[in-house]
């Protein structure tokens, strides 16, 4: 399966791209996990608030039951001090998990933001650009390598030409040829053959049959 252009340059040009992207993806992956474990410790005020108030509801049940052993009254002032402090500790307890999930919610936020922020920019320009050479690499293996065994080489190259000429750039057909007119009216195609498959990542094909 082909991944990379066959022409060393293209080739290496890719890698790096890929290499590039694969480092600031992971840049700002790690700064993303490390900023939401620096403010997810912020939660723990809110783990402290719930705790307090753990804290109190044991203190009334332990006060409930050293009152419930006094005669007579010791029942009823029992159950009486165990619903106070049950009253005042389970609001804290509320409180204090609610806190802890809306601090958790805000820290992962803030630290996907973060990442987004850097990573969309940069994949909005990459994954276009990687996706299109790599689908022109592989549509354009497939037509020109696939071609029929009977076929000339010639033949291949004299189409190859044919797109070149009638659809690169000037500039571009002249980094392959001097005379890319000339060549095409005298019948050499070779270079303007290498034109068309450079702009796929191909190598000539004289090369990739050997």
């Amino acid at each position: 399966m082909m991944i990379w252009s066959e022409l060393p340059r293209a080739r290496l040009g890719e890698m790096l791209a890929d290499a590039a992207t694969l480092g600031w993806v992971a840049l700002w992956g790690s700064l993303g996990l490390r900023l939401y474990a620096f403010l997810a410790d912020l939660a723990g005020a809110g783990r402290f608030v719930a705790e307090g108030g753990t804290s109190l509801g044991a203190a009334g049940r332990e006060v409930a039951a050293a009152i419930r052993g006094i005669p007579l009254i010791g029942e009823g002032a029992a159950d009486a001090v165990g619903g106070a402090f049950a009253a005042a500790a389970n609001p804290l307890i509320s409180f204090g998990n609610d806190l802890e999930r809306l601090l958790l919610a805000i820290a992962l936020l803030i630290a996907l933001l973060l990442v987004a922020a850097a990573l969309i920019p940069w994949l909005n320009r990459y994954l276009p650009w990687r996706i299109g050479r790599l689908r022109r690499l592989r549509a354009g293996a497939r037509v020109i390598r696939r071609a029929p065994a009977g076929v000339e080489a010639g033949r291949i190259e004299q189409l190859l030409a044919s797109r070149a000429v009638h659809r690169l750039e000037y500039d571009e057909l002249l980094e392959f040829s001097p005379d890319p007119f000339g060549d095409w009216l005298s019948g050499r195609y070779d270079r303007l053959a290498r034109a068309e498959l450079s702009e796929v990542g191909l190598r000539p094909l004289a090369a990739a049959r050997s």
